[in-house]
């Protein structure tokens, strides 16, 4: 039928099925290009989304020691599942001077017991000094079956402050913090490290259950193991 309308003696109708025809193609070509582009525009939008979340997986966030409180604080309380703390200082809170690190230390205790549904592990590094603030923290977490506690014995004797193993502590597997790696009194403008990420996050809580796997579990699931009760009975000597 279209023949008609290509063989016909009448330039006008001629040159007026031409013109339309082309306009016809224009639209069709017009439209397989806007396909295209916004084919690769969704493309590149998508690139642009994975490199953004590439670069943004990794935050490194400098802390001073008053700042580490407040921020480790934060996190605990916005943890999904899981909160792992190491404190490997040779003496209890209680001897720290800082108006800061006690108010820390007590509400690090409040969101143990508060958070039931986050999973806690806190270990702590062995010596005659904690021996009676651990012996308080089992009365305290005895019966929450989302504490556990384990003290560290595995380390430099306690006449020396700084510890072998690092202290670091981990939330919901991809967020860690590196505490006084180097001193708690430093000359830096900085004393601890937090990293968010992923991988990270992975290498130090496999770091973690080593060092957990060489202390002694003296809170187990909220349960006082009998390395426990010796414990306190020794701390009310």
């Amino acid at each position: 039928m279209t023949a008609n309308y290509w063989n016909t003696n009448d330039p006008q109708q001629f040159y007026g099925v031409f013109a339309a025809f082309v306009g016809v193609q224009l639209i069709l070509l017009t439209a397989a290009i806007t396909l295209i582009l916004l084919k690769e525009s969704g493309d590149a939008r998508h690139r642009l989304n994975t490199l953004a979340t590439a670069l943004h997986r990794t935050a490194v966030t400098p802390l001073k020691d008053y700042e580490f409180y407040v921020h480790f604080r934060n996190a605990i309380e916005r943890a999904e599942h899981s909160v792992w703390i190491a404190y490997l200082a040779p003496y209890p809170p209680s001897e720290v001077a800082s108006r800061e690190r006690k108010r820390y230390d007590d509400e690090i205790l409040g969101l143990m017991k508060r958070r039931e549904k986050v999973s806690f592990r806190r270990l702590i590094r062995q010596s005659p000094k904690n021996d009676e603030w651990v012996a308080e923290l089992l009365e305290h977490l005895r019966g929450r079956p989302n504490v556990d506690i384990g003290v560290l014995a595995c380390d430099l004797p306690p006449g020396d402050e700084m510890p072998l193993a690092l202290s670091v502590q981990v939330v919901d597997g991809d967020k860690v913090w590196f505490v006084a790696a180097g001193s708690h009194q430093t000359t830096r403008s900085f004393r601890d490290v937090y990293i968010e990420n992923s991988d990270v996050g992975t290498a130090m809580s496999e770091y973690y259950d080593r060092i957990w796997s060489k202390s002694v579990v003296v809170l187990d699931h909220g349960r006082v193991t009998e390395d426990g009760l010796k414990l306190i009975a020794g701390s009310e000597l």
